[in-house]
């Protein structure tokens, strides 16, 4: 999962998220599904921000890459707060 700030236009909120997929396909990864959930309300502000777009990913990736997206995502400035969960 992750918040995308609220403050980009619908064709930003589509690259990053074709970033994310185009990430975890080149590096051997299948997603199963990306579902945007759209903008809704924090539960606390983040940066300066009240609203987020959500973006909810289910993908396979392995452990080494998972932990170089998840470095992508901390730098990426569009993404306010982001969370990878192992399923088993």
């Amino acid at each position: 999962m992750f918040i995308l700030a609220p403050d980009l236009e619908e064709e930003a909120v589509t690259t990053a998220t074709d970033r994310v997929r185009t990430y975890v396909t080149s590096r051997g990864g299948e997603v199963r599904s990306l579902e945007p959930w759209g903008r809704r309300r924090l539960a606390y502000p983040i940066q300066r921000f009240h609203e987020g777009n959500y973006q909810i990913a289910h993908f396979t990736l392995g452990p080494e890459q998972a932990l170089e997206l998840d470095r992508n995502l901390k730098l990426n400035e569009q993404v306010i707060r982001h969370m990878l969960i192992r399923v088993d």
